[in-house]
């Protein structure tokens, strides 16, 4: 029997106030800006200019905002399972704050908690949350002076205010959402050509560049729902793109500009086109990178490794760049998208258990012994929304080698990976990536096999799927 879907999305903004240990400089002519709506006056504090509550930028780097957006949200009925899918344009949040935010959705949107889908984009440029030890690039954990201990507490009230006001943000938006109306749901594909490797070749052993080598996937998807008026409800753009074109340039200078980097541009703008939300989930972005970024490391002529800090001016202009291409080629797909006849919602989740391993200092190797220190459980989620159609969600970030298995295994025409779902586990590579020495093994807090034992639990969760 052929099933209906009914949908509703909506978009939810941040405002908040930081903590202040200085004087505000406000008043008429203060810190005014031409938005879409007209002009918006805010005020100026510690030399950086806040509208609605937001810190954008120091004065001299000051780019004008034009929404103060944080992410959307779209709810999926078929008569019989309700989800609520989530995109957060933000680098990382606590484990303990997404559950609480999933249980909040969970009710108002009166779903089970395993249906709450609550992805970050992790755009580098957002606020980044201290976390409760500060460690070094070994791992160990670094003995802090009497002010930094002041001055880590006061970024931790700072974070409990900025988590409230997104959470605020996210429940007030989902208790106003409009009605679930009856919709159709359309599924495009399309190569976008901005990503390229990242893992670069150096005489030490393997790092971390821009123009690196190893596989790569250029193709952009698109799931879009219309009402019965043929007018657009929500899309999702799912891309193997890390937002990290801006990413910490200027950073050791003090300087950073609040972004959602080139995907959150492109969302902004495809919001405009359709006069709908538009949610960005980050595919299989663990070993590649935009193929423009202002901020990387390289070889320089001695064959050793430098660090290339182009300014955030630069990075600007390269995130509009990028986003211009990366929204002709999703208009393009979104336009030509496959109508789906066979709507449903397939569900399923569960866990395995994988041995942790030691941390090293971040630096290349030729060759490494990685040990074991303990265990822990890697969360699987797989949702089927037609015969065409899987995602398959984690935690981790995966390389595209895992993405590709999960698509040749899987049966599913489109198979799409759902990095930073409901949490991080920073990276999951592949075995290979062990062997290599590569960055993103270096960095994984697992053992090698992870990934291949999370293809493994994902296609035996797609064997439960039955009418």
């Amino acid at each position: 029997m052929k099933r209906k879907i009914f949908v509703c999305a909506f978009i939810f903004a941040l405002a908040f106030v930081g903590v202040s240990y200085a004087e505000i400089i406000s008043g008429s002519g203060i810190a005014v800006v031409e938005v879409d709506g007209g002009k918006l006056q805010g005020y100026i504090r510690n030399n950086i200019f806040t509208y609605h509550g937001v810190p954008y930028a120091e004065a001299e780097l000051f780019m004008p905002p034009t929404k103060l957006q944080l992410g959307a949200t779209v709810i999926i009925d078929d008569e019989q399972r309700r989800i609520v899918l989530v995109s957060i344009e933000i680098v990382m949040l606590s484990d303990e704050f997404i559950d609480r935010c999933r249980k909040s959705i969970a009710f108002i949107a009166d779903v089970e908690y395993e249906n709450v889908w609550l992805h970050m984009t992790h755009a580098i440029t957002t606020p980044h949350a201290p976390s409760s030890k500060i460690l070094g690039l070994g791992g160990e954990e670094i003995e802090l002076t009497t002010e930094e201990q002041i001055d880590l507490q006061k970024r931790r009230y700072k974070k409990k205010l900025y988590e409230e006001k997104i959470f605020v943000a996210i429940v007030d938006s989902l208790k106003k959402a409009s009605q679930l109306r009856n919709g159709t749901m359309l599924v495009g594909a399309g190569e976008c050509d901005v990503i390229r490797g990242r893992d670069i070749k150096t005489p030490n052993g393997w790092w971390i560049g821009i123009n690196g080598d190893f596989e790569s996937n250029e193709t952009m998807t698109t799931i879009s729902f219309k009402d019965d008026f043929g007018n657009y409800v929500a899309s999702i753009v799912s891309f193997g793109l890390k937002p990290c074109v801006i990413d910490n340039a200027e950073m050791d200078a003090g300087k950073r500009l609040i972004s959602a980097d080139a995907p959150g541009l492109m969302c902004r703008e495809l919001e405009k086109k359709y006069a709908s939300p538009i949610l960005y989930f980050t595919g299989a972005a663990g070993d590649r990178v935009p193929y423009k970024t202002a901020w990387y490391d390289r070889l320089n002529d001695d064959g050793k490794i430098e660090t290339i800090d182009l300014g955030v001016k630069q990075g600007i202009e390269f995130a509009n760049e990028i986003a211009e291409q990366m929204t002709n080629a999703a208009i393009d797909i979104i336009d030509n998208a496959i109508l789906q006849q066979d709507h449903m919602i397939y569900l399923n989740s569960d866990s395995f258990s994988w041995k942790t391993k030691q941390k090293v200092q971040m630096k290349p190797y030729r060759e490494l012994l990685f040990n074991e220190d303990g265990e822990t459980n890697v969360d699987v989620n797989v949702l089927a929304l037609s015969k065409d159609l899987l995602l398959v969600g984690g935690k981790p970030e995966i390389n595209e080698i895992t993405e590709r298995q999960l698509k040749e295994k899987s049966g599913y025409k489109h198979t799409l990976y759902v990095s930073m779902l409901n949490g991080g586990m920073k990276y999951m590579p592949d075995e290979k990536a062990y062997d290599q020495c590569r960055w993103e093994a270096i960095s994984s807090m697992l053992m090698p096999g992870a990934a291949e034992a999370f293809v493994t639990k994902s296609v035996e969760l797609l064997k439960d799927f039955s009418e």
